[in-house]
């Protein structure tokens, strides 16, 4: 798997990528500070196992734990490496989406990652709040028992107050990326018909994985295969279906 990610910008430096590979497996060391070998971690990141035709990246659960692998170590390079990295609003759902085809087990080691990172370094602007919310989604996955309701319910109400956090700095966030806006849209438009219309997703203009937050909050929160925990079914159901867009 390592000698795949190595290879997946067309080969190039696929030596270099791999020697660099072997210790963030082998010892958990992540010093991420070589351009190859951001770019294929970040070519694996956006794979999608599920796809028998994707390339670079794996398929199945073979794909899953290459991707994983791939996020979880820029999302642990992130930190001390601020420069280099950009929006990781795709980065986290990925990991995420991983994480939970792979099983119980590996969601909640991917949820002690991500809060990990939220109190290490939540990042900017909406950051947090879909960090908050992709632990709440890995924590609803994970535990199911009665005892667990109030946690979840806390949980739920902490990514509530971290999406309105974000939001109330909505304005200024799309203000600062006008080059995405035509002169007849301005910004402070936009933001008020997302502020109205697309809880947490509304936040960002660079989502390019919007379908599967939204997949995920409904197959998790919205509609989950066994029940929630009583204390805390209400309020999880209501934030997978306004995410998921069916309220």
């Amino acid at each position: 798997m390592l000698r795949e990610i190595a290879e997946a910008d067309y080969g190039w430096k696929a030596d270099e990528c791999f020697a660099l590979l072997q210790p963030v497996l082998n010892i958990g060391s992540v010093a991420i500070d070589d351009d190859n070998l951001t770019e294929v971690l970040n070519l694996i990141r956006w794979s999608e196992p599920q796809d028998p035709n994707w390339r670079p990246g794996g398929q199945g659960a073979r794909g899953h734990w290459m991707r994983l692998f791939a996020c979880n170590s820029l999302v642990r390079f992130a930190p001390k490496h601020r420069a280099f990295i950009g929006r990781e609003i795709d980065t986290f759902v990925q990991l995420i989406g991983s994480a939970i085809d792979l099983g119980r087990p590996v969601a909640k080691a991917a949820a002690s990652v991500l809060a990990w990172r939220f109190l290490n370094c939540p990042g900017d602007a909406e950051d947090p709040a879909f960090l908050a919310f992709g632990i709440l989604l890995l924590a609803a996955h994970f535990e199911r028992a009665d005892a667990c309701g109030l946690w979840l319910k806390q949980l739920a109400d902490w990514v509530e107050e971290e999406e309105a956090c974000a939001r109330a700095n909505l304005p200024v966030q799309r203000f600062q990326v006008k080059a995405y806006f035509s002169p007849k849209r301005p910004p402070q438009a936009f933001a008020a018909r997302s502020s109205e219309h697309d809880w947490l997703l509304g936040l960002s203009v660079f989502n390019l994985r919007q379908a599967t937050w939204r997949s995920l909050a409904d197959r998790i929160l919205a509609h989950p295969e066994t029940p929630h925990p009583r204390e805390a079914d209400e309020s999880l159901r209501l934030l997978g279906e306004l995410v998921a867009g069916t309220s």
